[in-house]
C-alpha cells in the first residue's frame, strides 16, 4: 500500500482528516471492544500438610497457568514452517535435551571446553565443569521449570511457560506496532522461531533442587549461562545464521557500539562451546566485531519481548514479601522457616496456581485483607 496517494488533492486530505479524527475521538470514549477482559485464574485448594509433600513437577501439573500457557506454546510452535526449527522447538516444549551435551561426553572434554572459555575471557577462575555443564539429575520438563534463577522473574513451576508467552505475544504486538505506524513489515517467523527457542535450555541450566529452590547459575560472556548454552545448542543444532542472532540478541540490544559488544561476545562464547567458527557459519560480520549487516530488526523485538522481567522481576519480591506475613499469621511458619523449603515450597505452590502477578494485582487493587485471602484460599492452613 502505498504511502501518500498524490491522486488526493489537498481539499479531500483536510475532509478525510477530520473524518478520521472524529472517529479517533469517538473511538477514545468509547468501550475497547477488542480488548478482551482478564482471563479468570481458577485454582483447586489444598491442605498446607499435602501441599508440602508436593515436587514442583506436582505443583505444576495442578496449576491452571501451565495448560493454558503451554497449549498457547504448542498452537505457535506448530505452526513454524521451518520443519527443521519446529522439530527442535516441539522436542524442547516436550522434553528438553540440550544437544551440546554429546559435544562433551566426559570430564575431559568439559575441562578443556572451560579452559577454552576461561583463556577467552567469558568465565572465571573459580568456575567449575559442574557450572557450565550441569549433570541432568532427573527428568528435563519444559512444563514445570523456573523461568528465572531463583529470586528472579517467574522462579517458580510453570513459570517458563508464562515468561516465554508474554514474550512471544508482546514480540508480535510490537510487530504489529511497527505495521501499523510505519508500514514496516518484519518477520514473524523468525521472531516466533527466536522467543520459543531462546530459553530452552533454563530446565537444564536451572532445575529444581531437593529443597525446591533452583541451581545457582553463573555467568559466561557476562550474562546468564543458560543463555549461551542455548545459543551454542542452536549453533550445534545447524540452526539458521539469523535464527542464531536472533536467540543471541534476546539479552543484549544492537542499538549502539557499546551495546553491540555484547551479543557479539555471546555468540563468540558459544562459538567455542558448539566448536563452530562464528564468521565462517555468518554469525557475525566479517570482521567478527558486529553481527551480520545489515541487522535484522526482529532481533531487536526478540530482546524487547524479553524485557519481561522488567516488571516481573519486582513483583515478585515485593509479592514475596506479603506472602512471608502470611505464611508468618496464618501457617505457623517462624522467621527461620522462611529461609527453607517449609516456605519455598508455599510460595512455589502459590504462585505456581495464580501467579505472582495475578496476587500483586490483588494486592494492589484490593489490599492486603484480599491478598491474605486469596492464598488462605489456595493452601488452606492445617
Amino acid at each position: 500500500m502505498a504511502i501518500w496517494d498524490k491522486s488526493i488533492d489537498r481539499r479531500d486530505f483536510l475532509k478525510t482528516a477530520a473524518g478520521a479524527a472524529a472517529a479517533f475521538a469517538a473511538a477514545s470514549i468509547l468501550p475497547k471492544q477488542g480488548f478482551a477482559a482478564p482471563r479468570n485464574i481458577e485454582t483447586t485448594a489444598i491442605k498446607f500438610s499435602e501441599m508440602e509433600k508436593l515436587s514442583p513437577t506436582e505443583m505444576a501439573k495442578r496449576s491452571p497457568l501451565r495448560e493454558y500457557g503451554y497449549n498457547w506454546l504448542m498452537d505457535k510452535a506448530n505452526g513454524l514452517q521451518d520443519e527443521t526449527v519446529k522439530k527442535v522447538v516441539l522436542e524442547g516444549l516436550k522434553s528438553p535435551k540440550p544437544l551440546i551435551l554429546k559435544k562433551y561426553p566426559d570430564k575431559a572434554s568439559k575441562e578443556a571446553c572451560r579452559k577454552a572459555l576461561l583463556a577467552a575471557g567469558y568465565i572465571k577462575e573459580e568456575n567449575t565443569i559442574d557450572q557450565i555443564f550441569p549433570e541432568v539429575k532427573n527428568k528435563l520438563n519444559f512444563w514445570d521449570a523456573a523461568g528465572a534463577g531463583w529470586g528472579g522473574h517467574h522462579a517458580y513451576p510453570c513459570g517458563l511457560i508464562t515468561h516465554v508467552a508474554t514474550d512471544l505475544q508482546t514480540g508480535l504486538s510490537l510487530i504489529e506496532n511497527y505495521e501499523q505506524f510505519f508500514g514496516y513489515s518484519m518477520n514473524r517467523e523468525l521472531l516466533t522461531e527466536a522467543v520459543l527457542l531462546h530459553d530452552l535450555t533454563k530446565p537444564w541450566i536451572l532445575q529444581w533442587t531437593p529443597d525446591h529452590k533452583c541451581l545457582p547459575e553463573i555467568k559466561i560472556a557476562g550474562t546468564g549461562c543458560h543463555h549461551i548454552q542455548q545459543v551454542a545448542d542452536c549453533m550445534y543444532r545447524g540452526l539458521r545464521p539469523d535464527v542464531v542472532v536472533a536467540v543471541a540478541v534476546s539479552h543484549d540490544h544492537a542499538g549502539w557500539p557499546s551495546e553491540e559488544k555484547k551479543p557479539v561476545g555471546y555468540i563468540k562464547a558459544a562459538a567455542i562451546i558448539a566448536g563452530k567458527d562464528p564468521i565462517k557459519e555468518g554469525y557475525l560480520a566479517p570482521d567478527g566485531e558486529t553481527l551480520p549487516l545489515p541487522r535484522r530488526p526482529e532481533s531487536f523485538l526478540v530482546h524487547l519481548g524479553d524485557h519481561d522481567f522488567v516488571l516481573t522481576s519486582g513483583i515478585s519480591s515485593w509479592t514475596q514479601e506479603y506472602l512471608k506475613k502470611v505464611a508468618l499469621s496464618d501457617y505457623g511458619l517462624t522467621k527461620a522457616d522462611l529461609d527453607s523449603s517449609k516456605f519455598y515450597n508455599l510460595r512455589n505452590y502459590v504462585y505456581s496456581q495464580a501467579s505472582d502477578m495475578h496476587l500483586y494485582q490483588i494486592l494492589v487493587d484490593q489490599g492486603y485483607d484480599a491478598f491474605r485471602q486469596t492464598v488462605l484460599d489456595i493452601v488452606i492452613p492445617g
